[in-house]
C-alpha cells in the first residue's frame, strides 16, 4: 500500500542519515555550544517563550483539485510561571490564508483563531519529561467554509514531551466542541487534533523533525493526515538567535471537502525570549 511504502521510505531514510550525522559530531567552540543549547531549548518547548512564524504552501485544493493555497501561521508558545513547580502555558494560533482558484474562488482572509492552554510542570525534576492539560477555545471566522468553521468552540488541549540530549519526542493536541448552529454551506468546529513528533538534534547540522498533524472532524467524519519532514538550524543575527526551518509535507489522506492533496512545503523562523 502507498501509505506503508511512504512510511517505510521515511524510516529507512532517517535510519541511514541520522547515524551518519551523529558520527560526524566534532568538538565545538563555546559559541557553537551556546547555539546548540539554545536550539535544544527552542525545539524542546522548555520553560521559555518562543514565537514561531511559518509560511506554508499546499496544492490541489478544491473539488476538482486545480487550486492552491498559501498560509502564514503565527503560533507563540508562552509559559507563565505560577510557582517553582508549575507553569501555565498559552499557545494562540493566528492564521492568514490565501486561496487561488478554489472552485473559482480566489481571495485571502483569516482562519479561525485557536487558543490552547495547559498547566504543566516547570521544576528541574520534570525537564526530562513533562505533560499538561488545560482549556482551549476557538474564535470563529466570517470567511467562507474553506478557511474553517463559522462556529465558536470550547474544549481541552493536552501535551506531553520527553527530552534527552539528542532526541525530543512528544505530542500536542486538542479536542474542540462547536457551539451554536452551523451556518449553511459551512463546517462544524468539533474536531480532534493531534501532532505527535520526534526531533533529532545534532551538534553541527541542526535538527530534523518528523511529525504528523492529524485532524478528525467528529461531526462529519472527514479527516486529514499530512506528514511533515523538516530541518532546522539556529543562526545568530547579531546577538539574536533565530531558528530557521525548511521542510516538505505529504498528505497521505485528506477527505475534507476541497482539502489539499499530495505535496506541500513549509518555511519557518522562530525567535526565543531570554526571560
Amino acid at each position: 500500500p502507498m501509505h506503508f511504502q511512504l512510511s517505510l521510505f521515511i524510516s529507512v531514510l532517517l535510519g541511514i542519515a541520522l547515524p551518519k550525522l551523529a558520527a560526524a559530531q566534532q568538538s565545538l567552540t563555546p559559541g557553537e555550544e551556546r547555539l546548540v543549547t539554545t536550539e535544544r531549548v527552542m525545539n524542546a518547548l522548555e520553560d521559555v517563550a518562543t514565537v514561531p512564524l511559518t509560511y506554508n504552501f499546499d496544492q490541489k485544493v478544491g473539488s476538482n483539485h486545480q487550486g492552491s493555497t498559501q498560509y502564514t501561521k503565527l503560533s507563540p508558545y508562552v509559559p507563565f510561571r505560577i510557582n517553582s513547580d508549575y507553569s501555565f502555558v498559552v499557545m494562540p494560533t493566528v492564521t492568514y490564508q490565501t486561496f487561488n482558484n478554489f472552485d473559482g474562488y480566489s481571495s485571502s482572509g483569516f482562519a479561525p483563531t485557536k487558543i490552547q492552554t495547559f498547566f504543566t510542570q516547570s521544576n528541574q525534576t520534570h525537564q526530562r519529561f513533562s505533560y499538561g492539560i488545560g482549556p482551549m477555545a476557538q474564535i470563529r471566522t466570517n470567511m467562507p467554509f474553506m478557511y474553517g468553521s463559522s462556529q465558536n468552540a470550547l474544549g481541552y488541549s493536552f501535551g506531553a514531551i520527553h527530552r534527552s540530549d539528542d532526541w525530543i519526542i512528544g505530542i500536542l493536541g486538542y479536542q474542540s466542541f462547536g457551539l451554536g448552529p452551523i451556518q449553511a454551506n459551512n463546517v462544524s468546529a468539533s474536531n480532534i487534533y493531534a501532532r505527535p513528533f520526534v526531533t533529532y538534534i545534532t551538534k553541527r547540522y541542526g535538527s530534523v523533525t518528523l511529525d504528523t498533524e492529524s485532524l478528525l472532524n467528529t461531526t462529519s467524519g472527514s479527516h486529514s493526515y499530512p506528514i511533515n519532514l523538516t530541518g532546522s538550524k539556529i543562526v545568530n543575527f547579531g546577538d539574536v538567535p533565530l531558528l530557521l526551518t525548511v521542510g516538505a509535507r505529504y498528505y497521505t489522506v485528506n477527505t475534507i471537502y476541497g482539502g489539499a492533496q499530495g505535496w506541500g512545503g513549509r518555511l519557518g523562523i522562530t525567535y526565543a525570549f531570554s526571560n
